[in-house]
Protein backbone atom coordinates (compact mmCIF):
# COMPACT_ATOMS: atom_id res chain seq x y z
CA UNK A 1 0.00 0.00 0.00
CA UNK A 2 1.54 3.37 -1.01
CA UNK A 3 2.49 5.74 1.79
CA UNK A 4 -0.05 8.49 2.45
CA UNK A 5 1.08 12.11 2.27
CA UNK A 6 1.77 13.88 5.54
CA UNK A 7 0.50 17.32 6.43
CA UNK A 8 2.43 20.27 7.81
CA UNK A 9 0.40 22.99 9.49
CA UNK A 10 0.82 26.43 7.91
CA UNK A 11 -1.76 28.25 10.02
CA UNK A 12 -5.11 27.54 11.61
CA UNK A 13 -7.05 25.04 9.43
CA UNK A 14 -4.56 25.34 6.53
CA UNK A 15 -2.01 22.61 5.90
CA UNK A 16 0.64 21.75 3.34
CA UNK A 17 0.58 18.23 1.93
CA UNK A 18 3.97 16.49 1.77
CA UNK A 19 4.42 13.30 -0.26
CA UNK A 20 6.32 10.25 1.00
CA UNK A 21 9.23 11.28 -1.21
CA UNK A 22 9.27 14.75 0.33
CA UNK A 23 7.55 16.35 -2.63
CA UNK A 24 5.32 19.32 -1.79
CA UNK A 25 1.83 18.62 -3.11
CA UNK A 26 0.05 21.86 -2.42
CA UNK A 27 -2.20 23.25 0.29
CA UNK A 28 -5.26 21.82 1.97
CA UNK A 29 -7.97 23.38 4.13
CA UNK A 30 -9.72 21.67 7.07
CA UNK A 31 -13.25 22.73 8.01
CA UNK A 32 -16.73 21.62 9.12
CA UNK A 33 -19.62 21.65 6.70
CA UNK A 34 -23.19 22.74 7.48
CA UNK A 35 -23.96 19.27 8.84
CA UNK A 36 -21.05 19.34 11.29
CA UNK A 37 -18.96 16.88 9.27
CA UNK A 38 -15.18 17.44 9.16
CA UNK A 39 -13.85 17.88 5.64
CA UNK A 40 -10.52 18.36 3.93
CA UNK A 41 -10.14 19.95 0.55
CA UNK A 42 -7.09 20.53 -1.63
CA UNK A 43 -6.44 24.08 -2.87
CA UNK A 44 -4.38 24.24 -6.04
CA UNK A 45 -3.14 27.77 -5.47
CA UNK A 46 -1.26 29.90 -2.95
CA UNK A 47 -1.85 30.78 0.70
CA UNK A 48 -4.15 33.71 -0.11
CA UNK A 49 -6.38 31.46 -2.20
CA UNK A 50 -6.40 28.88 0.59
CA UNK A 51 -7.56 31.52 3.05
CA UNK A 52 -10.31 32.58 0.63
CA UNK A 53 -11.43 28.99 0.13
CA UNK A 54 -11.56 28.48 3.91
CA UNK A 55 -13.57 31.68 4.37
CA UNK A 56 -16.04 30.55 1.68
CA UNK A 57 -16.40 27.14 3.35
CA UNK A 58 -17.10 28.72 6.72
CA UNK A 59 -19.61 31.11 5.12
CA UNK A 60 -21.44 28.16 3.58
CA UNK A 61 -21.62 26.55 7.02
CA UNK A 62 -23.08 29.71 8.60
CA UNK A 63 -25.65 29.94 5.81
CA UNK A 64 -26.42 26.21 6.12
CA UNK A 65 -25.45 25.64 2.48
CA UNK A 66 -24.54 22.16 1.38
CA UNK A 67 -21.07 21.39 0.11
CA UNK A 68 -20.72 20.52 -3.57
CA UNK A 69 -21.94 17.00 -4.13
CA UNK A 70 -19.13 16.21 -6.55
CA UNK A 71 -15.86 17.99 -5.75
CA UNK A 72 -14.08 15.71 -8.28
CA UNK A 73 -16.10 17.01 -11.22
CA UNK A 74 -14.14 17.19 -14.46
CA UNK A 75 -13.52 20.21 -16.63
CA UNK A 76 -15.65 18.67 -19.38
CA UNK A 77 -18.61 18.23 -17.02
CA UNK A 78 -18.40 21.86 -15.89
CA UNK A 79 -18.04 23.01 -19.49
CA UNK A 80 -21.22 21.12 -20.43
CA UNK A 81 -23.21 22.99 -17.79
CA UNK A 82 -21.47 26.26 -18.63
CA UNK A 83 -22.47 26.00 -22.29
CA UNK A 84 -26.06 25.09 -21.46
CA UNK A 85 -26.64 27.73 -18.77
CA UNK A 86 -24.44 30.63 -19.89
CA UNK A 87 -23.16 30.41 -23.46
CA UNK A 88 -26.59 29.53 -24.86
CA UNK A 89 -27.94 32.90 -23.66
CA UNK A 90 -25.38 34.95 -25.61
CA UNK A 91 -25.79 36.45 -29.06
CA UNK A 92 -24.78 34.22 -31.95
CA UNK A 93 -21.37 35.78 -32.61
CA UNK A 94 -20.46 35.43 -28.92
CA UNK A 95 -21.69 31.83 -28.89
CA UNK A 96 -19.39 31.08 -31.80
CA UNK A 97 -16.41 32.74 -30.12
CA UNK A 98 -17.05 30.91 -26.83
CA UNK A 99 -17.61 27.63 -28.67
CA UNK A 100 -14.27 27.89 -30.49
CA UNK A 101 -12.47 28.73 -27.23
CA UNK A 102 -14.14 25.91 -25.30
CA UNK A 103 -13.20 23.41 -28.01
CA UNK A 104 -9.54 24.19 -27.39
CA UNK A 105 -9.90 24.31 -23.61
CA UNK A 106 -11.66 20.92 -23.59
CA UNK A 107 -8.85 19.41 -25.67
CA UNK A 108 -6.32 20.63 -23.10
CA UNK A 109 -8.18 20.09 -19.80
CA UNK A 110 -11.29 18.00 -20.55
CA UNK A 111 -10.75 14.83 -18.47
CA UNK A 112 -8.95 16.60 -15.60
CA UNK A 113 -10.73 17.42 -12.37
CA UNK A 114 -11.34 21.16 -12.43
CA UNK A 115 -9.89 21.41 -8.92
CA UNK A 116 -6.67 19.75 -10.12
CA UNK A 117 -5.80 22.14 -12.95
CA UNK A 118 -2.72 24.12 -11.96
CA UNK A 119 -0.80 27.10 -13.28
CA UNK A 120 1.71 24.85 -15.01
CA UNK A 121 -1.16 23.33 -17.01
CA UNK A 122 -2.30 26.80 -18.12
CA UNK A 123 1.29 27.77 -18.97
CA UNK A 124 1.61 24.66 -21.12
CA UNK A 125 -1.71 25.50 -22.80
CA UNK A 126 -0.48 29.01 -23.69
CA UNK A 127 2.88 27.66 -24.90
CA UNK A 128 1.13 25.13 -27.16
CA UNK A 129 -1.11 27.79 -28.70
CA UNK A 130 1.87 30.08 -29.30
CA UNK A 131 3.78 27.23 -30.94
CA UNK A 132 0.75 26.66 -33.17
CA UNK A 133 1.01 30.26 -34.35
CA UNK A 134 -2.15 31.67 -32.74
CA UNK A 135 -2.21 35.43 -32.27
CA UNK A 136 -2.03 37.03 -28.84
CA UNK A 137 -5.63 38.26 -29.07
CA UNK A 138 -6.91 34.73 -29.73
CA UNK A 139 -4.96 33.24 -26.80
CA UNK A 140 -6.15 36.07 -24.53
CA UNK A 141 -9.75 35.32 -25.53
CA UNK A 142 -9.27 31.65 -24.61
CA UNK A 143 -7.84 32.60 -21.21
CA UNK A 144 -10.76 34.99 -20.61
CA UNK A 145 -13.25 32.22 -21.38
CA UNK A 146 -11.35 29.96 -18.97
CA UNK A 147 -11.71 32.60 -16.26
CA UNK A 148 -15.43 33.02 -16.95
CA UNK A 149 -15.94 29.25 -16.75
CA UNK A 150 -14.19 29.14 -13.36
CA UNK A 151 -16.39 31.96 -12.09
CA UNK A 152 -19.44 29.97 -13.21
CA UNK A 153 -18.15 26.86 -11.42
CA UNK A 154 -17.60 28.79 -8.20
CA UNK A 155 -20.72 30.98 -8.18
CA UNK A 156 -23.32 28.79 -9.92
CA UNK A 157 -22.13 25.27 -9.05
CA UNK A 158 -20.63 26.06 -5.63
CA UNK A 159 -17.36 24.39 -6.55
CA UNK A 160 -14.57 25.92 -4.43
CA UNK A 161 -12.14 26.73 -7.24
CA UNK A 162 -9.99 29.69 -8.18
CA UNK A 163 -8.77 30.14 -11.73
CA UNK A 164 -5.01 29.52 -12.02
CA UNK A 165 -3.97 33.03 -13.02
CA UNK A 166 -0.73 33.60 -14.85
CA UNK A 167 1.50 36.57 -14.16
CA UNK A 168 1.25 39.46 -16.59
CA UNK A 169 4.64 38.54 -18.07
CA UNK A 170 3.35 35.02 -18.79
CA UNK A 171 0.24 36.16 -20.62
CA UNK A 172 0.36 37.10 -24.31
CA UNK A 173 0.35 40.83 -25.00
CA UNK A 174 -2.35 41.85 -27.52
CA UNK A 175 -0.10 44.68 -28.70
CA UNK A 176 1.99 41.97 -30.36
CA UNK A 177 -0.82 41.75 -32.92
CA UNK A 178 -0.94 45.48 -33.49
CA UNK A 179 -1.18 46.15 -37.20
CA UNK A 180 -0.59 49.62 -38.54
CA UNK A 181 -3.67 51.03 -40.25
CA UNK A 182 -3.36 50.97 -44.02
CA UNK A 183 -4.63 54.38 -45.12
CA UNK A 184 -5.61 54.32 -48.78
CA UNK A 185 -5.04 57.30 -51.06
CA UNK A 186 -7.84 58.68 -53.22
CA UNK A 187 -6.20 57.07 -56.24
CA UNK A 188 -6.03 53.68 -54.52
CA UNK A 189 -9.69 53.82 -53.53
CA UNK A 190 -10.57 54.73 -57.11
CA UNK A 191 -8.54 51.77 -58.41
CA UNK A 192 -10.25 49.33 -56.03
CA UNK A 193 -13.74 50.65 -56.79
CA UNK A 194 -12.92 50.64 -60.49
CA UNK A 195 -12.32 46.89 -60.24
CA UNK A 196 -15.85 46.33 -58.97
CA UNK A 197 -19.31 46.62 -60.43
CA UNK A 198 -22.96 46.27 -59.44
CA UNK A 199 -23.95 46.00 -55.77
CA UNK A 200 -20.36 45.23 -54.68
CA UNK A 201 -19.17 48.56 -56.14
CA UNK A 202 -21.90 50.46 -54.29
CA UNK A 203 -21.28 48.54 -51.05
CA UNK A 204 -17.58 49.40 -50.90
CA UNK A 205 -18.28 52.96 -51.98
CA UNK A 206 -20.67 53.25 -49.01
CA UNK A 207 -18.00 51.89 -46.67
CA UNK A 208 -15.44 54.36 -47.99
CA UNK A 209 -17.75 57.38 -47.78
CA UNK A 210 -19.34 56.66 -44.38
CA UNK A 211 -16.69 54.78 -42.39
CA UNK A 212 -19.42 52.36 -41.26
CA UNK A 213 -18.79 48.75 -40.28
CA UNK A 214 -19.53 46.13 -42.93
CA UNK A 215 -22.41 44.58 -40.94
CA UNK A 216 -24.01 48.02 -40.55
CA UNK A 217 -24.01 48.64 -44.31
CA UNK A 218 -25.19 45.10 -45.10
CA UNK A 219 -28.15 45.66 -42.77
CA UNK A 220 -29.01 49.10 -44.13
CA UNK A 221 -32.73 49.48 -44.92
CA UNK A 222 -33.94 51.85 -47.63
CA UNK A 223 -36.25 53.60 -45.15
CA UNK A 224 -33.17 54.65 -43.15
CA UNK A 225 -31.82 56.75 -46.04
CA UNK A 226 -32.72 60.42 -46.40
CA UNK A 227 -31.84 62.94 -49.07
CA UNK A 228 -28.39 63.56 -47.58
CA UNK A 229 -28.24 61.48 -44.40
CA UNK A 230 -28.15 57.83 -43.35
CA UNK A 231 -29.33 56.25 -40.10
CA UNK A 232 -27.69 53.07 -38.81
CA UNK A 233 -30.05 51.22 -36.47
CA UNK A 234 -29.28 47.52 -36.99
CA UNK A 235 -26.71 45.25 -38.58
CA UNK A 236 -26.61 41.99 -40.50
CA UNK A 237 -25.12 39.15 -38.44
CA UNK A 238 -22.98 36.39 -39.89
CA UNK A 239 -25.99 34.09 -39.65
CA UNK A 240 -27.75 36.26 -42.22
CA UNK A 241 -30.20 37.71 -39.70
CA UNK A 242 -30.64 41.27 -38.47
CA UNK A 243 -29.15 41.92 -35.05
CA UNK A 244 -28.70 44.88 -32.68
CA UNK A 245 -25.74 47.15 -33.31
CA UNK A 246 -22.43 46.58 -31.55
CA UNK A 247 -23.05 49.18 -28.83
CA UNK A 248 -25.56 51.90 -27.96
CA UNK A 249 -23.14 54.44 -29.45
CA UNK A 250 -23.37 52.66 -32.80
CA UNK A 251 -26.94 53.85 -33.40
CA UNK A 252 -26.50 57.13 -35.22
CA UNK A 253 -27.51 59.36 -38.11
CA UNK A 254 -24.70 60.73 -40.25
CA UNK A 255 -24.31 63.11 -43.17
CA UNK A 256 -23.90 61.62 -46.64
CA UNK A 257 -23.49 63.04 -50.12
CA UNK A 258 -26.70 63.37 -52.10
CA UNK A 259 -25.15 61.22 -54.80
CA UNK A 260 -24.48 58.29 -52.46
CA UNK A 261 -27.89 58.55 -50.79
CA UNK A 262 -29.63 58.53 -54.18
CA UNK A 263 -27.62 55.50 -55.37
CA UNK A 264 -28.46 53.58 -52.18
CA UNK A 265 -32.18 54.33 -52.40
CA UNK A 266 -32.28 53.38 -56.07
CA UNK A 267 -30.48 50.07 -55.46
CA UNK A 268 -32.67 48.96 -52.58
CA UNK A 269 -36.16 49.07 -53.95
CA UNK A 270 -38.60 48.73 -51.03
CA UNK A 271 -36.49 46.61 -48.66
CA UNK A 272 -32.82 46.41 -47.80
CA UNK A 273 -30.21 48.00 -50.00
CA UNK A 274 -27.82 45.04 -50.14
CA UNK A 275 -30.28 42.17 -49.80
CA UNK A 276 -28.30 40.08 -52.32
CA UNK A 277 -24.91 40.34 -50.52
CA UNK A 278 -23.41 38.40 -47.59
CA UNK A 279 -20.33 38.65 -45.39
CA UNK A 280 -18.67 35.83 -47.31
CA UNK A 281 -19.53 37.34 -50.67
CA UNK A 282 -18.12 40.78 -49.92
CA UNK A 283 -14.85 39.33 -48.64
CA UNK A 284 -14.49 37.37 -51.87
CA UNK A 285 -15.26 40.50 -53.88
CA UNK A 286 -12.69 42.51 -51.89
CA UNK A 287 -9.95 39.93 -52.55
CA UNK A 288 -10.71 39.92 -56.27
CA UNK A 289 -10.76 43.74 -56.41
CA UNK A 290 -7.35 43.93 -54.71
CA UNK A 291 -5.86 41.47 -57.19
CA UNK A 292 -7.18 43.58 -60.06
CA UNK A 293 -6.16 46.92 -58.53
CA UNK A 294 -2.55 45.75 -57.88
CA UNK A 295 -1.98 48.09 -54.95
CA UNK A 296 1.50 48.28 -53.38
CA UNK A 297 1.86 46.34 -50.14
CA UNK A 298 0.87 45.88 -47.47
CA UNK A 299 -2.52 44.98 -48.83
CA UNK A 300 -5.45 46.70 -47.06
CA UNK A 301 -8.25 44.85 -45.32
CA UNK A 302 -11.89 45.93 -45.56
CA UNK A 303 -11.74 47.64 -42.15
CA UNK A 304 -9.01 49.93 -43.48
CA UNK A 305 -11.71 51.79 -45.42
CA UNK A 306 -13.06 52.85 -42.01
CA UNK A 307 -9.60 54.00 -40.88
CA UNK A 308 -9.12 55.87 -44.17
CA UNK A 309 -12.47 57.65 -43.72
CA UNK A 310 -11.59 58.70 -40.16
CA UNK A 311 -8.18 59.97 -41.26
CA UNK A 312 -9.96 62.13 -43.83
CA UNK A 313 -12.30 63.56 -41.20
CA UNK A 314 -9.36 64.39 -38.94
CA UNK A 315 -7.51 66.04 -41.85
CA UNK A 316 -10.66 68.09 -42.57
CA UNK A 317 -10.61 69.45 -39.02
CA UNK A 318 -13.26 67.32 -37.26
CA UNK A 319 -12.73 67.17 -33.51
CA UNK A 320 -12.68 63.84 -31.58
CA UNK A 321 -16.29 64.19 -30.37
CA UNK A 322 -17.56 64.70 -33.91
CA UNK A 323 -15.51 61.79 -35.25
CA UNK A 324 -16.71 59.44 -32.49
CA UNK A 325 -20.35 60.35 -33.16
CA UNK A 326 -19.95 59.84 -36.91
CA UNK A 327 -18.39 56.36 -36.73
CA UNK A 328 -20.43 55.10 -33.77
CA UNK A 329 -17.55 54.63 -31.32
CA UNK A 330 -17.09 55.98 -27.81
CA UNK A 331 -14.90 59.04 -27.38
CA UNK A 332 -12.41 56.96 -25.38
CA UNK A 333 -12.08 54.36 -28.14
CA UNK A 334 -11.74 57.03 -30.82
CA UNK A 335 -9.00 58.84 -28.91
CA UNK A 336 -7.18 55.59 -28.19
CA UNK A 337 -7.32 54.39 -31.80
CA UNK A 338 -6.56 57.69 -33.54
CA UNK A 339 -4.59 59.60 -30.89
CA UNK A 340 -1.48 59.82 -33.07
CA UNK A 341 -3.45 61.35 -35.96
CA UNK A 342 -5.16 63.95 -33.77
CA UNK A 343 -1.76 64.74 -32.25
CA UNK A 344 -0.07 65.01 -35.66
CA UNK A 345 -2.76 67.43 -36.89
CA UNK A 346 -2.44 69.53 -33.72
CA UNK A 347 1.34 69.73 -34.11
CA UNK A 348 0.99 70.59 -37.80
CA UNK A 349 -1.39 73.45 -36.99
CA UNK A 350 0.98 74.74 -34.32
CA UNK A 351 3.89 74.74 -36.76
CA UNK A 352 1.78 76.45 -39.43
CA UNK A 353 0.67 79.11 -36.94
CA UNK A 354 4.28 79.72 -35.92
CA UNK A 355 5.28 80.21 -39.56
CA UNK A 356 2.36 82.59 -40.10
CA UNK A 357 3.42 84.61 -37.06
CA UNK A 358 7.02 84.78 -38.20
CA UNK A 359 6.40 85.72 -41.81
CA UNK A 360 2.98 87.37 -41.91
CA UNK A 361 4.49 90.88 -42.32
CA UNK A 362 6.27 89.91 -45.53
CA UNK A 363 4.63 90.08 -48.93
CA UNK A 364 7.31 87.97 -50.51
CA UNK A 365 10.97 87.20 -50.31
CA UNK A 366 13.82 89.25 -51.68
CA UNK A 367 17.52 88.62 -51.43
CA UNK A 368 19.18 90.72 -48.82
CA UNK A 369 21.54 91.94 -51.52
CA UNK A 370 18.61 93.66 -53.24
CA UNK A 371 18.21 96.14 -50.38
CA UNK A 372 21.60 96.18 -48.64
CA UNK A 373 24.27 98.53 -50.06
CA UNK A 374 27.42 96.72 -51.17
CA UNK A 375 30.83 98.13 -51.98
CA UNK A 376 34.06 97.00 -53.60
CA UNK A 377 34.48 93.87 -55.68
CA UNK A 378 31.54 92.12 -53.97
CA UNK A 379 29.28 95.03 -54.77
CA UNK A 380 30.31 95.05 -58.42
CA UNK A 381 29.78 91.30 -58.69
CA UNK A 382 26.33 91.52 -57.16
CA UNK A 383 25.40 94.38 -59.52
CA UNK A 384 26.43 92.16 -62.45
CA UNK A 385 24.22 89.31 -61.11
CA UNK A 386 21.26 91.66 -60.72
CA UNK A 387 21.76 93.01 -64.24
CA UNK A 388 21.89 89.45 -65.62
CA UNK A 389 18.73 88.57 -63.72
CA UNK A 390 16.95 91.60 -65.23
CA UNK A 391 18.07 90.55 -68.70
CA UNK A 392 16.74 87.03 -68.22
CA UNK A 393 13.39 88.40 -67.06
Amino acid sequence: MPAQPTRRKIESAIFERIGADGERRGLEIYFKDAGGKHRRRAVDAGLTDARDALAHARTRRVKHEREPSDPRITFDAVADQFEAAHVATLRLSSQQAYGAALKRLRAAFGPKRITAIKKIDVRNFVAAERAEGLKANSITLHLNVLGTLYSFAREDLDIPVTVPRLRRSERPDPTEDAREHRILTDDEIARVLGSLEGPEWLFFRALAETGAREGEVLGLAVRRIGASEITFAEQLGRDGKLAPLKTSNSQRTIEATRSLAAELRLAGGQGFVFWQLSHTGIRRAWSEALRAAKLPGPQPVIHDLRHTHVSGLIADGWDPVEVAASIGDTLATTLKTYAHEFDARRRSEQRRAALETRYRAQDGYRMATDTSPQTGADGAKIQQMQAHRSTVR
